[in-house]
């Protein structure tokens, strides 16, 4: 069955995983909103993803899910009911760092990635550290255009739609037909140019989103893919 964006959207509001893990559950799943919400709190560190979203403390974010009966949303109301909740500085970037990957012998390409973190502890640590390095191999081994697919401007938005319809006249296709060509080009432009959105290079059965979500499962605290860069010799 088909998964629909306004489903991805409706099953991160009520885990705060990311898109591509929203998406994978739902697909495993059937679109069964109720397993895949069982899917993603399998695949994905629950107690993290609600201190990331309220701010709160770890311990109180295990309370707050064990008395809701596991339930994403309602913990993540209880927190605010009991002022539990910490306001998270947005401004600051924190820490983090940037890597450099020089590609092949010749050494005509690099890439390079800046990711962020909340703590200096993190940034330290090796998991965190390879993290990033197998981002910056993936900017040079696929080149992306964008981060996720929210980068993307409006005006070059309506550009490719026009460009996909274009080619979808010119095959005389029905205009249901019509539509849900348009989705799958987008998608597949999508996981062509979008970083988040790419299969990974060593394992095209996770997404770079996948990666991102258990990296933040992993070491428990927000991460950030915030810029990328890509530099060919003589481009």
């Amino acid at each position: 069955m088909g998964i629909s964006v306004e489903d991805i959207k409706t099953l991160r509001a009520k885990t705060s995983a990311g898109m591509g893990l929203c998406k994978e559950a739902l697909k495993k799943t059937d679109g069964d909103m109720k397993k895949a919400i069982e899917y993603i709190n399998s695949r994905s560190d629950v107690i993290n993803r609600l201190h990331n979203l309220t701010g709160a403390k770890i311990g109180h974010c295990k309370l707050a899910f064990e008395e809701t009966e596991k339930d994403f949303e309602k913990a993540v109301v209880l927190i605010k009911e009991r002022g539990w909740d910490e306001p998270i500085e947005q401004e600051s970037i924190g820490e983090g760092i940037i890597d450099a990957y020089v590609h092949g012998r010749d050494k005509k390409l690099v890439s390079l990635v800046e990711i962020s973190c909340k703590t200096d502890f993190v940034a330290k640590n090796e998991d965190f550290r390879s993290f990033v390095h197998e981002i910056a191999l993936q900017v040079a081994a696929l080149k992306p255009l964008y981060i996720s697919k929210e980068d993307i401007s409006d005006e070059k938005h309506e550009e490719i739609k026009t460009l996909f319809m274009k080619e979808i006249e010119a095959e005389g296709k029905s205009t249901e037909m019509a539509q849900k060509i348009m989705e799958g080009k987008l998608q597949k432009y999508y996981q062509e140019n979008c970083l988040l959105e790419q299969k990974w290079f060593k394992d095209e059965s996770k997404s770079i989103q996948n990666l991102l979500d258990e990296a933040i499962g992993k070491l428990g605290e927000p991460l950030e893919i915030r810029r990328f860069l890509i530099w060919e010799f003589g481009k």
